[in-house]
């Protein structure tokens, strides 16, 4: 039996059938627990963390996994992280059709928002990952993901679509956070950021390919539900590569499934799920589909504040389940550093969904694109976000410091959204380049960096704790970020165009607001055709107004990092 010597899995047994147990159960006592945390206060302020950290890790430490097995479990984990990018913005271009097809105009902020309510599993799931057996959670979501996919791809009504696609956010997110658990799990802290950079750079090419795919698959006789059925063929593709070569690692084989079961926080996860549905949604169909002052919306706030309140108590004073136990690990919030790094990823994934979302629609509207050639205007963005979150992978480990990249990659966010705020319709295409390769630049310099620095700022015993703590944040800025950026748009988008369309009912309206490609666009005189693109085009600048008060925030944020030397 070969025992792993590094920090992050010093508790983790490689046994010769190749499954990776954790000695200590990943769950400290609370004696233990007492312990740890004293540590951290006690300690001088002039020790080094990520000296510590070098200190545990043996010189000889090798992945158990190397080789040609490791590539393909690597390549394989990657895979299903592009599932979750592809996903998340396939719709991107293709709501138009998918309307034209469906009916149900109304319904309409389901199509972007329905994957990222299922991805609010990620907090539950990710504290799942820390005492059930990693491979098979990981495989279930797998197929999770690709059932909703089928159900997508098949739905007869608007409805069946929408159930889809939250079946796709549970898997989605459950793929995403278990590549990073693998990984975290079986790298070296000195290794794991360029590996973790990996999982960014796929996910970046996901993101900003799933417009390309969409709209391809729109405009041809295939049609938009084969931007769905796809994901069987990747599926199928890398199905031997999860099976075979990812290891068996179960992180609390002392516990039978049952007892798992009990040991989870089932208040808290229910309560958490609930409470964030309520806000999506009243952030979503606020104005747009309900009136700021109807009964649902006033429903939805007043449910998100009492939950919560709820979800907060739950949180300090469960009386059941211990504190290493609870759905949110709100202990890691004491520490001003770890909030830093969990906004910093808030804004960052905000700021790349809401331009992935909206750029091509300046581009459709602005320039006439199709949804394929719109998709292909994201390239830039693309190459700044893959380019840098490589070089912070690389780099960051050798020099070792990481509050210069927060510094830099929320100071481009927010240049480069201050400069998307100026656009208008003679706006150069060469500028709008320029501005989303700025905001590429900017959230690659740390999206990767936020995973493995909040790892080496905590115990081996918070592992799945930090990992968690960070993935709600990522989840929450897409969700939170891309619905008040949605909602302004398509308010203020409606407001403009009523008044110079006064007759044209408000479905209609809302329509329009998808892009030029629609019947009812296309019916107008071409002069009233150049006056709703102006229009669209202001409303579309207030999109990035969130992300210029977002990054702002979080560029003030990074100056209070720690100047430390991690690695």
């Amino acid at each position: 039996m070969a025992a792993t010597n590094n920090p992050a899995d010093s508790n983790i047994e490689l046994t010769e059938r190749g499954e990776v147990h954790l000695t200590s159960g990943g769950v400290l006592s609370d004696e233990e627990t007492a312990k740890s945390e004293n540590s951290h206060v006690a300690e001088p302020n002039h020790v080094n963390e990520g000296q510590r950290a070098k200190e545990s890790e043996s010189p000889d430490f090798e992945r158990a996994i190397r080789g040609f097995k490791w590539f393909l479990a690597y390549s394989s984990l990657l895979s299903t992280v592009l599932f979750y990018a592809l996903d998340g913005t396939i719709v991107a271009d293709i709501q138009p059709s998918i309307i034209d097809t469906l009916g149900e105009t109304e319904k309409l902020p389901w199509i972007g928002v329905g994957i990222f309510l299922g991805a609010l599993t990620i907090l539950p799931l990710g504290r799942a990952y820390g005492i059930f057996h990693v491979k098979w959670l990981f495989l279930s979501l797998v197929i999770i993901f690709e059932v909703g996919s089928v159900v997508c791809g098949a739905a007869p009504s608007m409805d069946g679509f929408i159930v889809g696609r939250v079946l796709q956010g549970v898997g989605a997110c459950g793929c995403y956070s278990g590549a990073i658990t693998y990984i975290s799990m079986t790298t070296t802290p000195r290794e794991r950021p360029l590996y973790l950079s990996g999982v960014v750079a796929t996910w970046s090419l996901g993101s900003v390919v799933g417009p390309v795919i969409g709209g391809a698959f729109a405009q041809s006789s295939a049609t938009w539900r084969w931007a769905f059925y796809i994901n069987l063929i990747v599926a199928a593709l890398t199905a031997p590569s999860l099976v075979l070569c990812l290891p068996n690692i179960d992180p609390a084989p002392q516990f039978t499934f049952r007892t798992k079961l009990f040991m989870q926080d089932w208040a808290g996860i229910c309560i958490f799920l609930a409470g964030s549905a309520c806000v999506s949604m009243g952030l979503t169909f606020g104005g747009a589909v309900y009136p700021f002052d109807s009964a649902p919306e006033i429903t939805f706030w007043t449910l998100s504040g009492v939950l919560l309140v709820a979800f907060i108590l739950v949180s300090v004073y469960h009386p059941v389940i211990d504190v290493q136990r609870r759905l949110y690990p709100i202990h890691l919030m004491k520490r001003m550093e770890l909030n830093i790094l969990q906004y910093a990823i808030f804004v960052a994934a905000g700021s790349m969904v809401t331009t992935l979302y909206y750029t091509p629609l300046l581009f459709q509207f602005t320039r006439g694109d199709g949804p394929l050639m719109a998709g292909v205007r994201l390239l830039p963005f693309l190459g700044g976000m893959i380019f840098f979150s490589v070089l912070n992978g690389a780099l960051m480990p050798r020099l070792g410091y990481y509050m210069p990249w927060y510094i830099l990659g929320n100071a481009l966010i927010l240049i480069g959204s201050s400069l998307m705020v100026t656009t208008n319709v003679s706006t150069t295409e060469a500028h709008i380049y320029g501005y989303t390769l700025l905001l590429g630049g900017g959230c690659g310099s740390f999206f990767t960096a936020g995973f493995s620095v909040v790892q080496s700022l905590v115990s081996v015993s918070e592992l799945s704790n930090a990992i968690s703590f960070m993935a709600i944040g990522q989840t929450m800025g897409q969700i939170i970020i891309l619905s008040i950026g949605g909602s302004l748009f398509q308010n203020i988008g409606s407001e403009l165009l009523s008044q110079i369309l006064p007759d044209l009912p408000a479905d209609d309206i809302i329509r329009l607001t998808t892009g030029t490609h629609s019947p009812i666009f296309e019916a107008l005189s071409q002069d009233l055709q150049t006056r709703v693109v102006e229009q669209i085009t202001l409303a579309l600048r207030n999109v990035y107004f969130v992300m210029v008060a977002t990054s702002g925030l979080a560029f003030i944020g990074s100056l209070f990092l720690s100047r430390r030397k991690l690695y």
